[in-house]
């Protein structure tokens, strides 16, 4: 199918203009499907894992095989190869530079008893797989002329790889990455990747040995280089750190320096016959490994790698994925089932028995099977070299990719069963007695504000109550493939310090919470529902779709959290000494009464309920029945609110509230149709109450199910106890 003459190549030079035509339509596809499956909590390699295998003869190949020719014409083909190879070897020099040794050297017997599990039963288990295949008749799965010692060792091989760069990416995402479980999960993934990669050039020398005398000529070699890489090169490395720290930057010089060496180290491996990727990840291996050194090296190479370079490698696994082949003889789907259940079983069990024996708990045990089942890119990279060496035919190469696809795609699904978000979020202790505020920060200006506000409705009783900080930050692009156990640099996170810093000016007691999500509004959700917080308050930040203020995250926080929401409009807000509260009856206008009423009693605010009717016949009725509701909520015989009631007839609510705000601080208005408030994804046209309140502006909604009851002071439970008189 390849061979098809395309419309692209029918000229002189246009197989160039293929390749650009291929690498725009490889980086786009890629993106898109990866942000389709973001939304499903799947990492993007599994997007342009996806991706590779849509665009070759599986799918576009099959559907529309004309566009497919014409797409991808053979000549064309050939250069994307060699682009993507040159992409994985800095990907493997990025694997190797970011590895930290001495993480390996800290962690106990609990992650050096893991490691070797996770290595030996999947490697035993491979060989085994071999074994199984050469017992069928016809021998399905080997090619013509490969030995069965080379195509066992590559199973094996293949079976014992895990994922590095994707676990780190899943901890980190998960908030795991600073507990005992992450840290035993990143360290056993680091060392499975040091074991393969090392296994590498051993497959490659058993494939292309030609004589015993050869193999020991090959393994000589092999063992002076690596020598001649810790103790003479690595002496020079750490020099080019010492130029590094003097000037404070990375030089083109020095990049330019540092590349040529990554190639040359390529080219000696290659040239010895233990694969060029050997070198590459050699060399990233022995570098300095300085954290500022290492991240600014890293991102002079990530963007242009992993956004351009790694998808065309996808591209290219997916061209030579073929599942019609399976299709065509049905037996080898079996097969196929077969290798991915030896994958799964040699991973998981292996690692949860030995973390079991290591004295984790079941849970725990079982989360650390699952990550180390993680496979993507860096089986991928394994699976191609067993194909550039011929030690697999096309039919075993599609296996493996469904194989690899399979096990990281249950990888998120099956770690959320096991190991929900609530086990990382779940408090040591829950106090009911307490009165909780949860402020997720975006922005480090927003926070201060916001404690401020906090401060109002929480009270001076600093026993009965609780503030979590919480910032939930996004993915970094350059954190996707880095281990992300910088714990000092995570420990002082700069969005949250404005809001810390106000806390203790104003002796709050305050909980910081840090972590890296790929769904922010959803683990809001998830730390006030762990946290059991009576008030999640947030700040307002301009959509980039849209006009609306209550769409994007805010709406997505509004329609799932559980407890009462909060969305503060600032338009500084000092001391909110008077409060207006517009008042129409419903749920959230009484949420906005028990707001207000709190921050009465605890910093004297003056607070004006505005009730607005229509001016028609028995709207006096309607307010006497607002004017009930008010008192139950500010009348406590311990310590009476002072409250201001007032009844205006309009039939524009809102035209009112925007004139009377003139006079006031701060407007507490309860999410309603009437106010012109309301949630929505995305909204074109914008709310006239929040667009031209000409105050802050604080905007709530009651929790409708699963919300824990508002805590009271101790006099307005009492209060509330108390029988009510006979009428």
């Amino acid at each position: 199918m390849l061979a098809a003459p395309g419309i692209l190549a029918s000229a002189p030079g246009t197989p160039v203009l293929a390749v650009l035509l291929q690498a725009a339509l490889i980086i786009s596809i890629s993106r898109g499907v990866g942000w389709l499956l973001g939304r499903l909590r799947q990492p993007q390699v599994m997007g342009e894992m996806v991706a590779g295998v849509l665009l070759g003869p599986s799918l576009l190949g099959w559907v529309w095989p004309q566009g497919f020719a014409a797409l991808f014409p053979p000549g064309s083909v050939d250069v994307l190869v060699q682009v993507s190879g040159l992409g994985v070897i800095f990907f493997l020099f990025l694997i190797g530079l970011e590895l930290e040794p001495a993480l390996i050297r800290a962690r106990g017997r609990s992650a050096v008893a893991v490691s070797l599990a996770s290595i030996a039963v999947p490697f035993v288990l491979g060989l085994a797989l071999a074994l199984y295949f050469e017992s069928v008749p016809g021998h399905p799965v080997r090619p013509a002329g490969v030995p069965l010692g080379a195509l066992a060792l590559f199973l094996g091989t293949a079976m014992s790889v895990t994922a590095f760069p994707v676990l780190a990416r899943i901890l980190s995402e998960r908030a795991l990455h600073r507990t005992h479980l992450g840290a035993v999960a990143i360290t056993s993934a680091a060392v499975n990747d040091v074991v393969a990669w090392c296994l590498l050039p051993v497959v490659v020398a058993v494939a292309q040995v030609q004589s015993l005398g050869h193999a020991a000529w090959i393994a000589g070699l092999a063992v002076v280089y690596v020598l001649s890489m810790v103790f003479a090169i690595r002496p020079v490395l750490g020099r080019l750190e010492m130029v590094y720290d003097r000037q404070g930057r990375l030089s083109q010089h020095l990049v330019a320096l540092i590349f040529v060496m990554v190639l040359a180290s390529s080219l000696a491996t290659a040239s010895i016959g233990i694969h060029a990727m050997f070198g590459a990840f050699l060399m990233g291996l022995v570098m300095p490994k300085g954290a500022q050194f290492v991240r600014h090296l890293a991102e002079k190479l990530e963007d242009y790698t992993v956004v351009l370079l790694l998808p065309i490698f996808f591209a290219v696994t997916g061209l030579r994925t073929d599942l019609t082949l399976l299709t065509a003889q049905p037996q080898l789907w079996l097969y196929a089932a077969v290798v991915t259940f030896v994958a799964c079983a040699g991973k998981i069990g292996g690692a949860m028995l030995a973390a079991r024996f290591s004295g984790m708990g079941l849970r725990e045990s079982s989360a650390i099977g699952i990550l180390m089942n993680t496979r993507g890119l860096m089986e991928l990279v394994l699976i191609n070299v067993g194909s550039e060496l011929g030690l697999i035919d096309q039919r075993l190469y599609t296996m493996l990719v469904v194989m690899t696809i399979a096990t990281t795609a249950m990888t998120m699904p099956l770690l959320h069963l096991v190991y929900p978000p609530r086990q990382v979020l779940a408090p040591a202790t829950a106090r009911r007695d307490t009165y909780s505020v949860l402020i997720p920060v975006s922005l480090p200006k927003s926070g201060g504000p916001l404690v401020q506000l906090a401060d109002s409705l929480m009270g001076a009783d600093r026993q009965a109550m609780r503030l979590y900080a919480l910032h939930v930050r996004r993915p970094a692009e350059h954190d996707a493939y880095r281990s992300g156990l910088d714990e000092a640099e995570e420990a002082h996170d700069e969005a949250l310090a404005p809001l810390l810093a106000q806390a203790r000016g104003r002796s709050l007691p305050v909980e910081p919470l840090s972590f890296v999500s790929s769904d922010v509004s959803t683990d809001i959700c998830n730390v006030a529902e762990a946290r059991s917080v009576d008030l999640v308050l947030m700040g307002f930040h301009k959509p980039v779709i849209g006009r609306t203020i209550l769409g994007g995250t805010v709406h997505r926080v509004l329609t799932n959290c559980r407890s009462h929401v909060a969305i503060f409009v600032d338009r500084g807000l000092r001391s909110p000494r008077r409060v207006l509260v517009p008042y129409l009856g419903s749920a959230h206008d009484q949420l906005s009464l028990e707001l207000a009423c709190r921050m009465a009693r605890n910093t004297g605010a003056h607070i004006t309920v505005l009730h607005v009717v229509p001016p028609i016949r028995g709207a006096a009725g309607r307010s006497l029945g607002a004017k009930a509701s008010v008192d139950r909520v500010f009348a406590d015989p311990a310590a009476p609110t002072p409250v201001t009631f007032r009844v205006v007839e309009d039939p524009s609510p809102v035209g009112v509230v925007l004139y009377q705000a003139q006079q006031y601080d701060l407007v507490i208005v309860g999410v309603a149709e009437e106010w012109g408030l309301e949630s929505h994804l995305f909204g074109w046209r914008p709310e006239r109450i929040a667009r031209d309140c000409p105050c802050s502006l604080l905007i709530v909604r009651r929790s409708e199910t699963g919300m824990p009851p508002t805590v009271r002071p101790p006099a307005e439970a009492q209060a509330a106890a108390a029988p009510t008189p006979a009428t």
